[in-house]
């Protein structure tokens, strides 16, 4: 249970850890699914949005 913590972050913890993101720029990222984020970073569970962390730095690297 406890790497699962690691892996996944709500929006607000992805913001709190990494400086540069902002709620609004995920929720963007989310609404408009530029290069299939969703698909790729965003899981569904129940009305809960997480984020795979590793999958979302990766997207943001090769997103140039």
């Amino acid at each position: 249970m406890n790497e699962l913590s690691q892996q996944y972050l709500t929006k607000k913890q992805a913001v709190e850890k990494y400086a540069f993101l902002t709620e609004n720029m995920l929720k963007n990222l989310l609404f408009k699914n530029p290069g299939g984020f969703r698909d790729k970073v965003a899981r569904k569970i129940g009305r809960r949005i997480v984020l795979d962390e590793k999958a979302l730095l990766t997207f943001i690297s090769e997103s140039k």
